[in-house]
């Protein structure tokens, strides 16, 4: 038998981006419904497309949805959410995962609330995570769950935070208010700079389903078509990742 759905507390909002992408939107909210019982929803709907958010609005009357006539972009949408969220937690979600297992939430919300230097808890499947970063982790058993600490040298930027499904404190967003300001990776980058740190919560419950249909962000640089420019793109990430270069892109 599936296990029984965890109720989300009323402490939590949860904060999901959207896109246009209704199929893996419905398919998302399905999965994690499935698992996770009640609770208080936003939805960033940025396809500019009336019809799109005619039809978010339509499908999820439970859910306040938001939108606007110029696209934001990820870090724009977040921002969009979280600054009108009222509750001292916020779980991110994105269009684009299925879940196979309620989220634990008393278990993340204690971590966050003993560890400060904590800034996120990802529930993630950990094993999608590439084993090379996986290897730069610690282990931790608190009160009776298992997670994995991820370690500063894992990666220059990654693992304080991320957009993965996952859990973090309002006063951690007005601390780093507004994300918009910088891209995805700095923005943990900044975090790990001020001593943050991520925890995944293990084994993880989400798993990414979006791969191939990615949605262009107006905030970030177009990805190469070509192998080329596909290699021009690591070369100059690597050489901003070692502090020669001022722009990953």
């Amino acid at each position: 038998m599936p296990p029984a759905p965890s109720a989300i507390p009323d402490t939590v909002t949860v904060c999901v981006t959207s896109c246009g992408r209704l199929d893996l939107l419905a398919r998302t909210l399905e999965s994690f419904r499935r698992y996770n019982a009640g609770g208080r929803y936003l939805i960033s709907e940025d396809s500019c497309d009336a019809a799109v958010i005619a039809e978010v609005t339509r499908a999820y009357p439970e859910s306040r949805v938001l939108s606007g006539e110029i696209r934001l972009g990820l870090m724009g949408s977040m921002d969009r959410l979280y600054s009108v969220v009222e509750t001292p937690y916020i779980f991110h979600l994105e269009d684009d995962w299925d879940f196979d297992a309620p989220v634990d939430w008393q278990a993340a919300i204690a971590l966050l609330e003993a560890r400060p230097d904590i800034a996120n808890v990802n529930l993630r499947v950990f094993e999608e995570i590439k084993p090379r970063h996986r290897a730069k982790s610690d282990p931790l058993r608190f009160q009776g769950r298992d997670f994995a600490i991820m370690r500063p040298e894992a990666h220059p930027e990654y693992y304080a935070w991320s957009s993965n499904p996952g859990l973090i404190t309002r006063k951690l967003y007005e601390r780093y208010a507004p994300f918009n300001r910088v891209i995805h990776d700095r923005m943990s980058g900044l975090m790990k700079q001020d001593g943050l740190t991520m925890a995944y919560l293990l084994p993880g419950v989400a798993r990414h389903s979006g791969k191939g249909r990615n949605v262009v962000d107006p905030t970030m640089p177009a990805r190469p078509k070509s192998r080329p420019a596909k290699w021009l793109r690591a070369i100059r990430k690597k050489l901003y990742y070692a502090g020669l270069r001022k722009e990953p892109f």
